[in-house]
């Protein structure tokens, strides 16, 4: 297997043969960006018997060498040359692991690295950190043969452990009985290291914890179904767990659609979550949709690449990979700042010049479009766009700043922009719009050109200087961006020729 350093704008493939499932994601690498291309699962059950045989599931081998076949001649129709497979819980711990991954790499090519606990638990680690701005709290991976703990932090990831607790093994070929998995799980817990009543954040990564977060999704009403950065009181993981655990698989079934191909494996999972809020004493669950995948790339990137905003490469990964979108964005960013200069911060301020940041690469996204389909389309492409690092209500914000690069109208329909921003956060977002739409219009999207003015905010007035050979650009519709501008700031316009 290679270690060899991804490069920008390569395509990479990582192949996650786990207990339950075997998966197939191959991702366009733009910088510390990675942007999925094609996804593809199938549960093969390899950890189904393991608890009671020591051995992977026959029939689940079969499963996983027919996935691995098709997978391995995907992969080459598509011409990836960099291929990452790991195996997890259920190849490490079987007796029979390293003759499957000597069977896989025969029958297929793919070669198997087979993770141990504490190299599953920090890749997880590596994930979530790629996809959570300033990760600090511990990662909890749950699949389907065991958990994986690890703690994450400013100074990058720290200890993990990994414990036999994922729904196949607790099973036990046994009909669930919560008090009897619930003491088992607690007793198991007891020689955690990490845990320790330690509050904070609880980062849950794995198939069966993202459908407990659709499931409080779909009971809390949430306006957004993004489940990446999804967030649970631990409150509401109690209520969730137990909601769970009460239900028949019918029931399951019909609570969340997604559901239905982890109804049987769902209540341990609850129990397993329920626990470790307890045991942890958590103040709330941040759900990560990146973990031991990801982070199989993200140890594979430059020093240079992972000094990059994720939020920011994510969002210049969505703009396109054109170096002109790209500097255009960048030089939009210096040149609305000035504008923002004396403006309260309605996020923290390292967050807000972030998003300020991801706007203003995205402030172009839209030119593809029709202009009578942009209103109609931006708030909802922006809001459920695949970005990382950015939590819900952050998403919202941006997505109403995009929005209102286009428009002055506000975005029509829109729950998750009534209910996750309060007054104050509609109008800096329409604040941001109004000057990226300045700048962009202004420009016609040039970096030259936009060089050409300078703005800035001074004594109560947006003043915009303009270069007087560049004076024949500025135009009635200038003014009126302009002059809108300056009142979604509280400011009075002025130009000024130089």
């Amino acid at each position: 297997m290679s270690r060899a350093t991804l490069r920008e704008g390569q395509e990479a493939a990582v192949i996650d043969i786990g207990s339950n499932s075997v998966r197939l994601v191959i991702y366009r690498i733009d910088g510390r960006a990675m942007t999925p291309l094609l996804n593809e699962k199938v549960m093969a059950g390899l950890g189904r018997d393991l608890s009671r045989t020591g051995e992977l599931s026959k029939d689940g081998v079969e499963a996983a060498l027919r996935a691995l076949r098709r997978f391995s001649t995907l992969i080459e129709a598509q011409g990836v040359r960099s291929v990452f497979a790991v195996g997890t819980a259920a190849v490490r711990d079987a007796s029979d692991g390293k003759a499957f991954a000597a069977r896989v790499q025969e029958e297929t090519g793919i070669a198997m690295r087979i993770l141990d606990g504490a190299d599953e638990a920090r890749l997880s680690a590596l994930g979530v950190s790629a996809g959570v701005a300033n990760a600090k709290g511990i990662v909890g991976d749950l699949g389907g043969a065991s958990l994986e703990l690890v703690e994450v932090g400013p100074k990058g990831v720290g200890r993990g452990e990994t414990f036999p607790l994922g729904p196949l093994t607790l099973s036990d070929d046994k009909e669930f009985d919560y008090g009897r998995v619930s003491g088992r799980v607690a007793n198991v817990l007891e020689d955690s290291r990490v845990l320790g009543k330690r509050g904070g954040d609880f980062y849950a990564v794995g198939g069966a914890w993202r459908a407990l977060g659709r499931i409080d999704i779909a009971l809390s009403n949430h306006p957004l179904g993004v489940l990446h950065l999804h967030e649970m009181s631990r409150s509401e993981v109690l209520k969730v767990a137990d909601v769970v655990r009460k239900q028949s698989k019918r029931s399951l079934e019909k609570l969340e659609e997604a559901a239905a191909k982890r109804a049987d494996s769902l209540p341990y999972a609850a129990v397993v979550l329920e626990r470790v809020m307890l045991a942890g004493q958590f103040d709330r669950v941040v759900l990560s949709a990146l973990g031991v995948r990801e982070g199989v790339l993200v140890e594979r990137m430059s020093e240079e690449a992972l000094k990059d905003d994720p939020l920011i490469a994510s969002c210049e990964a969505l703009a396109g990979r054109l170096s002109r979108t790209r500097t255009f964005g960048r030089a939009l960013e210096q040149w609305i700042a000035p504008a923002f200069a004396r403006t309260d911060f309605v996020f923290a301020e390292h967050r807000e010049r972030a998003l300020r940041g991801a706007a203003a690469r995205l402030a172009d996204v839209g030119g593809p479009l029709h202009p009578d389909q942009r209103v109609e389309i931006m708030f909802d492409l922006i809001l459920r766009a695949p970005l990382v690092a950015i939590s819900h209500p952050e998403r919202a914000f941006l997505a109403a700043a995009i929005h209102h690069r286009y428009t002055k109208a506000q975005p029509r329909h829109a729950e998750a922009y009534l209910r996750l921003l309060d007054e104050d956060h509609q109008n800096a977002a329409a604040a941001l719009g109004a000057a990226l739409r300045l700048g962009a219009d202004l420009s016609g999207r040039s970096e030259a050109l936009l060089s050409a003015f300078e703005l800035s905010a001074v004594d109560g007035k947006l003043l915009l200087r303009v270069k007087k050979k560049a004076a024949h650009l500025f135009t009635e519709t200038a003014q009126r961006r302009l002059d809108y501008a300056a009142a979604a700031l509280g400011l009075v316009s002025e130009t000024k020729i130089t």
